[in-house]
């Protein structure tokens, strides 16, 4: 267990956002199954979800600390994962590249510290910006307000910042988002709301404003930028594209066009019949040779088409939008 449980420790220290505090203990846990554990199915699916644990924290599609945390107890309690659980797994994509977890690794760090020098190359603007907000009376007398209405103390976290509420993708708006006057806790979340929209910022930190910012951030699904509504915006001076392309492209970006489209859909759909007729000549007991002839026959390729054809488009991951 301790070799095992090192390598992964070590690869979690590289990462950040505190990771070792945050999954430690379950790979810990996991290590520490007993070999009769190990040889279970529950066993190996696992093994997806600790991979998963092991990569940068921005790209994961939900939430691996509980989904291992709820795994781990079913299998220390002989219990077998519901088929509920069994179907999440399945619809989990397999792990980033090693590429993309590299980068994006990195970029995690960046945006930790608040730092998109890499990307961005406006700073004087926010800089400017940011002074003249230091300077406002009119800011820090409604900041003044707002700390005699209310005790700041119940609101920040453990680095005593306040954060607004998050605006959201295609104006969704947050749970609880809905106007409730009731409890002066939800007085207070919209009174901060619109302070922080008033002044273009995503929270407090102390007595320090934390203005927005333009900036570049990579989630689950995708790369956003993010131009405050405050910033005069010049797209050939104020970003660094070739930083953020490569940054993009990371996510194992395929080539993509009109025609390009057309041939990736015809060899999808060469992929599927090449797969369906292995899948046939498997359950007929085919093998060697004689299934790669099978199949080359069935699809009516000439006879001497080489086996390495049948090969790349056994590799190929229909249920998958990367292989697109």
């Amino acid at each position: 267990m301790n070799a095992a449980y090192n390598a992964d420790l070590a690869q979690l220290k590289h990462l950040a956002f505190r990771r070792v505090e945050a999954c430690g203990e379950l790979l810990k846990r996991f290590h520490r199954l007993p070999k009769a554990v190990k040889m279970h199915d529950s066993y190996v699916l696992f093994e997806k979800i600790r991979g998963w644990l092991l990569t940068p924290f921005t790209l994961w599609p939900v939430d691996f600390i509980g989904l291992a945390n709820h795994f781990l107890c079913l299998i220390e309690s002989g219990k077998k994962p519901g088929v509920d659980v069994k179907l999440l797994l399945e619809l989990i994509s397999e792990c980033p590249c090693v590429n993309e977890q590299q980068t994006i690794g990195k970029y995690e760090h960046n945006v930790q510290a608040g730092d998109y020098t890499s990307l961005i190359t406006a700073q004087p603007k926010f800089a400017h910006k940011q002074k003249m907000l230091f300077e406002n009376p009119i800011f820090r007398d409604d900041w003044k307000k707002l700390k005699a209405h209310f005790d700041l103390s119940r609101y920040r976290d453990k680095k005593g910042i306040i954060r607004r509420r998050m605006a959201q993708e295609r104006s969704f708006r947050p749970e609880g988002w809905q106007f409730r006057w009731g409890k002066s806790d939800d007085r207070f979340r919209i009174v901060f709301d619109a302070f922080c929209h008033k002044w273009i910022l995503y929270g407090m930190e102390g007595e320090r404003p934390l203005l927005q910012m333009l900036s570049v951030n990579v989630t689950p699904f995708g790369t956003m930028i993010f131009i405050p509504r405050y910033w005069s915006f010049d797209p050939d001076r104020d970003l660094r594209w070739g930083a953020i392309t490569q940054l993009h492209r990371s996510r194992d970006v395929q080539r993509q066009g009109a025609k390009l489209g057309q041939n990736q859909q015809e060899r999808r759909l060469e992929a599927s019949r090449v797969q369906r007729f292995w899948r046939e000549a498997t359950k007929a007991r085919m093998k060697g040779d004689l299934r790669y002839q099978w199949v080359i026959a069935k699809m009516k390729w000439p006879a001497d088409t080489d086996f390495s054809k049948v090969k790349r488009l056994m590799r190929i991951k229909l249920g998958s939008m990367d292989q697109i």
